[in-house]
């Protein structure tokens, strides 16, 4: 049976095993699939030139340059190795493996070449599906080979980063053509359009794992990759955060404890109306906060226990595995659950302050003279531009004042557990600076406490 080499002993595109278990067979599959996409792409090209068609704006950026130089220091080499094949006496050597060598340095430099001639939509795409199965197939054929032999020739490993390359620079034509649609689809609504309706659904129909992972922004923030936003592309507000819902809900709440209270017993009717209407929010907020905490003090240990795994004479791949990913969860968990605390703790002050606002408008609205005598304006103004914005910032305050205070005591906890009476030395540093801030913050408090007596 004609053969040509293997792995080893030379390339070829004529195996001695013809099954798809075959190094080989594998690696003819490859090449033939690049030959493939290489001969449809200067085909397409070849079209658009002749269709005269425009050529696409492409952004020459450092990204494009890198790889670009990649491909063609790869066909370099692909070329250099064929043609001192071709030179070579060793018949061994010389079995047509140059022409294999020429034909990949073909690919490589054709790969150059498409990273910075994209003459239509469809030359984009294919040259995108081309770099994505291109990389796919050689990762594939690459990790088969590291998990049979545990060795790897350097002209199959060193193309392989430069394929991974490829592969970004096809998730970023994806990325573009998908916000190109959504352009002109935005282009192609009448101007008359509910338009808040369309605003509305990114955050008010997000499913839950957009939810979860704030997927529903990626739409605003794609169209301000592409262009500068105008106050028409920011999204309106969902129904449940505007001003009027959120004061309906408080003077709901307000009227069901007047009724249920005495006349006669009307103190602190406000704070407890707000938490009537909001505390179910703040509870979630003290989850996500309480979560982020708890993430935050268990990841040191977690890397304490991997530097004692690394340390160890032992290696248990179970036990190495399980560290690595109990860390990545607790990264996740700390990194999801610090972001709703921010964004709900935000969202719920604004829903406060909100209704804050316009209870205190309304109630403007319906002073008697007495009561306009007795309440001047620069009161009701500091009622709404002060007194409903620190209850705005009270969530947020709240929690990251519970939440700090715990981190503290658990990280000086798990300090002494793994230094022992050691941490003292280091606690104390930083409780005289405790009791020096004593003073400076008394005074600022009382600069900021004449400050609002002046402007009433």
């Amino acid at each position: 049976m004609i053969s040509l080499g293997s792995s080893v002993g030379g390339f070829s595109w004529i195996c001695e095993e013809l099954y798809l278990g075959s190094y080989c067979l594998q690696r003819t599959i490859v090449d033939s699939v690049n030959l493939f996409f290489l001969c449809a792409f200067y085909l397409f090209l070849l079209i658009a030139i002749i269709g005269k068609c425009s050529t696409r704006s492409i952004r020459k950026d450092w990204v494009l340059v890198v790889v670009s130089l990649c491909c063609a220091l790869s066909s370099i080499a692909y070329f250099s190795v064929g043609l001192w094949n071709l030179m070579a006496k060793n018949d061994e050597l010389n079995h047509m493996s140059w022409l294999v060598f020429f034909v990949r340095g073909l690919v490589w430099i054709s790969f150059t070449v498409s990273l910075h001639v994209q003459r239509s939509k469809w030359i984009s795409n294919l040259n995108s599906f081309w770099w994505a199965s291109s990389f796919i197939f050689i990762s594939v054929l690459n990790v088969q080979i590291l998990l049979k032999t545990h060795s790897i020739e350097i002209l199959d490993m060193l193309p392989w980063p430069i394929n991974f390359l490829l592969f970004l620079c096809a998730l970023r034509n994806l990325i573009h053509f998908v916000s190109q649609h959504n352009i002109d689809n935005n282009l192609n609504e009448p101007l008359l359009a509910k338009k808040a309706e369309k605003c509305q659904k990114e955050l008010g129909q997000a499913s839950f794992l957009g939810k979860l992972t704030f997927s529903w922004i990626n739409s605003l923030l794609s169209l301000g990759y592409s262009k500068r936003l105008a106050l028409e592309d920011i999204p309106s507000l969902v129904p449940e955060d505007e001003a009027k819902f959120a004061y309906q809900k408080f003077a709901h709440a307000w009227d069901s404890l007047l009724r249920e209270t005495n006349s006669n017993n009307t103190r602190n009717l406000v704070l407890r109306a707000i938490a009537k209407v909001y505390l179910k929010e703040n509870i979630f907020i003290g989850i996500c906060a309480f979560l982020r905490t708890i993430a935050v003090v268990v990841s040191p240990l977690i890397l304490y226990a991997f530097v004692n795994y690394a340390n160890g004479n032992e290696r248990n791949l179970d036990e190495g595995l399980s560290i690595v990913g109990c860390l990545v969860v607790t990264k996740l968990v700390e990194s999801l659950s610090q972001r709703h605390w921010f964004f709900d703790s935000r969202r719920s002050g604004m829903r406060m302050r909100s209704a804050l606002m316009v209870a205190v408008y309304q109630k403007q609205l319906k002073l008697s003279s007495l009561g306009r005598r007795r309440h001047s304006t620069g009161e009701v103004v500091n009622y709404i531009a002060v007194d409903a914005y620190r209850m705005g910032e009270f969530p947020w305050w709240f929690h990251s004042s519970w939440s700090f205070v715990l981190q503290l005591f658990l990280a000086i906890g798990i300090l002494f557990w793994v230094v022992g009476l050691g941490a003292l030395t280091g606690l104390v540093p930083l409780l005289i600076c405790g009791i020096l801030n004593v003073p400076f913050a008394n005074m600022l408090q009382k600069c900021q406490t004449q400050f609002m007596i002046a402007t009433r």
